[in-house]
C-alpha cells in the first residue's frame, strides 16, 4: 500500500469546497434582501392608509361643492369625521406710525429787487 501525502490545503480552498460556505452565504443574502424590503415598505404602507387621513378633509356634496356646518347641532358637518383643523396663531404685526407732516412756510420774493 502506497502512502499519500496529505498537504495541508488553504484556507479559501477549504471554504470553495465546502457546501455549508454556499448555505451561510445565502441565509446571509435573504436577510439582507428582508431588511432592504422592510426599509422601503413603510412609506409606501403609510400613503396607502385610507381610514385616516392625516390631515382634516373638507366634506362634499354630491355634486362635489363643499358642504356648509349647521351651527344647530354639536357636530360640525363641514369636515370629514366632524374634525375641523386648528387655526393657525396669526402673528401680531407692529402698526407703522406715519410720520406727520412738518409745516412747510411758503418763501415770498424780496421786496425791493433791481
Amino acid at each position: 500500500m502506497e502512502e499519500t501525502i496529505v498537504t495541508e490545503a488553504s484556507f479559501l480552498e477549504v471554504l470553495l469546497t465546502s457546501p455549508m460556505t454556499y448555505i451561510i452565504a445565502l441565509i446571509i443574502g435573504m436577510t439582507i434582501y428582508q431588511v432592504k424590503k422592510e426599509k422601503s415598505s413603510p412609506k409606501s404602507q403609510k400613503a396607502n392608509k385610507t381610514s385616516s387621513p392625516s390631515k382634516p378633509k373638507r366634506a362634499r356634496t354630491n355634486k362635489g361643492k363643499y358642504k356648509a356646518d349647521d351651527p344647530k347641532t354639536a357636530k360640525n358637518e363641514a369636515w370629514v369625521n366632524g374634525k375641523a383643523p386648528k387655526k393657525k396663531a396669526t402673528k401680531k404685526t407692529p402698526t407703522k406710525k406715519t410720520p406727520t407732516k412738518k409745516a412747510v412756510k411758503k418763501r415770498t420774493p424780496k421786496k425791493g429787487g433791481k
